[in-house]
């Protein structure tokens, strides 16, 4: 029987219903005592933000799961007329994240936590709910197996063929012998672009959430009649 191999997608997008911010607390100076004490000191005024923000509603969960702190040479030039001097200077990190549900909350947190010493925005992730991200993976693995059907189906009437079986599907990256089509996850793939950031507040408006499904197929199709 004739060989009909195709691939099948689907995509679907949604509005974005959580957003992740990830900020970090820095300190550096020439006293290790007091970088840790000023890291600290920030650290723990956002970390009981976020938990505000968590028993208001306005969030639904923060994290605090990485701090960095280590010495580091820097060589500096006291005046014009001397020779740069190696100076022993000591840096401390703590990150934090917080995932918003109220996204006018995101944006007045990030406008006024960024203002805080030594914190710096690394990003906002734009998400699904967990929910809704596993009911619209289900929908479009569906969707994509059946584009993959009526692709063969049309290619066996136009060459005059019959009904076309199934004889093997793939996720995308899973066919033997093949290079994946670029998708982070097997057959789904999720995108989002960042948010535009303004002054005075940032409005911030994240892209819908497009949620992707690629498989390929073979089939084969019944001799014509």
């Amino acid at each position: 029987m004739p060989l009909i191999t195709v691939a099948g997608r689907a995509t679907q997008s949604h509005p974005a219903e959580r957003g992740t911010v990830h900020v970090v607390v820095g300190s550096a100076g020439e006293d290790r005592v007091d970088v840790m004490a000023r890291c600290e000191q920030t650290h723990r005024l956002l970390v009981g933000q976020a938990k505000d923000l968590v028993a208001e509603g306005a969030a639904t969960w923060w994290g605090a799961d990485q701090v960095v702190a280590f010495p580091y040479d820097e060589w500096v030039k006291p005046s014009a007329h001397k020779d740069q001097v190696k100076v022993r200077r000591f840096r401390a990190d703590a990150a934090i994240h917080v995932k918003f549900a109220d996204f006018a909350a995101l944006s007045a947190w990030v406008a006024s936590a960024t203002v805080e010493p030594g914190v710096s925005l690394r990003s906002i992730d734009w998400t699904l709910t967990e929910a809704r991200r596993d009911r619209v993976v289900a929908e479009v693995r569906s969707q994509a197996a059946l584009d993959a059907v009526t692709r063969a189906q049309a290619y066996a009437d136009a060459l005059g063929l019959g009904a076309v079986a199934l004889v093997a599907l793939y996720e995308d990256g899973l066919r033997p012998h093949v290079v994946p089509g670029g998708a982070p996850g097997p057959g789904v793939a999720m995108r989002a672009a960042g948010a535009s950031e303004g002054g005075g507040g940032f409005e911030l408006r994240p892209d819908d959430i497009d949620v992707t499904a690629v498989v390929t197929a073979d089939f084969e199709a019944a001799a014509g009649a």
